[in-house]
């Protein structure tokens, strides 16, 4: 039996331990940034530099992770329709918010501060997210942990409603007024960090949170954002070991990478995907019941071009490796599919359009005899556009011309100013008239792809003059099972069933072949070896789990 001094003694340490911190934030990681912030408000600016700092301090309801997958932040569940947190006819999403979240200053945070946030996303003049409130109805508190989002229809883009970051009503001020606000260079967030000093052009100084729930207390007590502009001095300060982060880094910077021991790349899978747009409609026709295009209109000619792209050798020898493959419009997060694609294979391309009714002539270029929509004798010719000043999507272009040349393809390869190939209907661009054979540029879609693809797929976004050239399906193409996949994707809030919808018309996409998909971009970040944690997302932006950061 113990004793009563024995006892008082453990009672005694008992206490000493309860009374220890958990956890001590120690240590400083320096960020190495390209450029200043305007604001820290991202309710007042795109500028992508903003969400690289700011959500290590102003939080949103949900994020996403490096894999594609929602994850609950402020909010205390994803709202579903199994938790009831989505009604069944998809109008009214229901957010349960976490208990006991405090402001940096000590402050409740509450359902309130959510109104107060879209208050001012849609009442402030100098607001620039305003239009992605545009199908809310209303917002409104059912008690200090339960917000209700109504909307006139089902918004495919619910759980990103708030990507930006809940604003704190008592320490902000007039919603129709933000720019006035010194909270915008002083916030108050439930972040990790708070800003404990800005000096314009110089430094931004992040400290710890005293205030900071244990799920985001940070390991760190300090993060110092150093505006040097030169990406030079940027590259050098990192090998001298001045930088712990680098954003942004050039890819002309990969072998100084390579080369430097207490330098790591770390590279995502980014959302930009080069592809091919076949045009399938008659050239500079863009009406409905439009003819066919006389080399494009049959798919046995658009997969033998996609079996006559080398993509190995545009990976791994022209991207040298710094790319992946891409097979399909869906190639990451939660709606990833997985599609097999075309591999290179010129035998079988030949196949296909002997096939077709393009045989080879005497000069070695492939004529019609017999093809669907061309009459015969016409010769095999196509023309490849892309955009200029970008060197390696130019020697994509001739390396596959190269190719299909071999195929008896007569390829020509032009290259035109970004603003000539994304200009606009009264513009009477190309790539909104029809009159081109083959467009190469790179696009991709964010973690909710609905608004992307159906504008890129949907029969009825073929540009036309019955909308004014408003659509974005530049390939004409046209899948009545598509159409319907893409229609439930935009109005079922289940992103398992959306996601079978989604890999369904990948493969209607695979087969029909409206585009070639290429390779898939990499970005990342350089972080110095002595940073644990550090880890670069496709989905989010440098901050999103400082809380993890360490220095050794």
């Amino acid at each position: 039996m113990r004793t009563l001094a024995q006892k008082s003694l453990a009672l005694v340490a008992v206490a000493l331990v309860l009374a220890i911190p958990m956890a001590i934030a120690q240590g400083t990681a320096t960020v190495l940034l390209p450029e200043d912030l305007a604001t820290m408000n991202p309710y007042t600016t795109t500028a992508a530099i903003t969400m690289q700092v700011v959500p290590a301090v102003i939080e949103p309801l949900v994020g996403v992770d490096p894999d594609g997958q929602y994850y609950p932040i402020l909010a205390s569940e994803i709202p579903t329709v199994e938790n009831e947190g989505v009604s069944a006819d998809g109008r009214t999403v229901t957010w349960r918010l976490r208990e006991g979240v405090t402001w940096s200053d000590g402050t409740p945070f509450t359902a309130d501060d959510v109104v107060f946030t879209y208050e001012a996303a849609t009442l402030g003049s100098d607001s620039v997210r305003a239009g992605a409130f545009a199908a809310v109805e209303s917002v409104e508190a059912l008690d200090d942990t339960t917000v209700a989002v109504r909307y006139e229809d089902f918004n495919s883009s619910y759980l990103d409603q708030f990507q930006w970051g809940i604003l704190p009503r008592h320490a902000t001020g007039d919603p129709t007024n933000m720019a006035a606000w010194d909270f915008n260079r002083a916030p108050i967030g439930t972040g990790p960090f708070l800003v404990g000093e800005w000096r314009t052009g110089d430094r931004i100084i992040l400290d710890a949170n005293p205030n900071a729930r244990d799920e985001v207390a940070p390991n760190l007590e300090r993060v110092i954002f150093m505006v040097v502009p030169s990406e030079e001095t940027r590259a050098a300060m990192m090998q001298r070991g001045d930088g712990d982060v680098m954003l942004w880094p050039g890819s002309n910077l990969r072998d100084v990478w390579d080369a430097a021991e207490n330098v790591t790349l770390d590279t995502a899978p980014e959302i930009w995907i080069l592809r091919m747009f076949l045009n399938l409609g008659e050239r500079g026709n863009p009406v409905d019941g439009q003819a066919a295009h006389p080399v494009l209109g049959d798919v046995r000619v658009r997969q033998a071009l996609a079996y006559g792209v080398d993509y190995d050798l545009l990976i791994d020898e022209l991207a040298l490796g710094r790319v992946v493959r891409a097979t399909s419009p869906f190639a990451l997060g939660w709606y990833a599919c997985e599609v097999d694609g075309y591999e290179y294979d010129p035998e079988r391309a030949a196949e296909l359009l002997d096939a077709a009714g393009w045989v080879v002539g005497n000069d070695g270029v492939r004529v019609a005899q017999g093809a669907a929509h061309a009459p015969d004798g016409t010769r095999l010719t196509l023309e490849m556009v892309g955009y200029s000043d970008f060197r390696l999507l130019e020697q994509t272009m001739l390396v596959t011309a190269d190719l299909w040349r071999d195929l008896g393809v007569e390829t020509e390869v032009r290259t035109v100013e970004m603003s000539v190939l994304f200009g606009g209907w009264s513009d009477e661009a190309a790539r909104k008239t029809g009159d081109f054979d083959i467009l190469v540029y790179d696009t991709g879609t964010g973690i909710n792809p609905q608004v992307h693809v159906y504008d890129l797929l949907h029969s009825s976004n073929v540009p036309r003059v019955e909308n004014e050239g408003a659509g974005g399906n530049y390939a004409r193409w046209s899948n009545e099972r598509a159409d319907e996949l893409l229609e439930f994707a935009g109005t079922s809030p289940d992103l398992d069933a959306r996601s079978d919808a989604y890999c369904e018309v990948a493969e209607l996409v695979n087969d029909d072949v409206p585009q070639i998909f290429l390779f898939q971009f990499a970005g990342g970040n350089a972080y110095a070896t002595r940073l644990e944690g550090f880890r670069t997302s496709t989905w989010a932006g440098l901050m999103w789990n400082v809380s993890d950061w360490r220095v050794e």
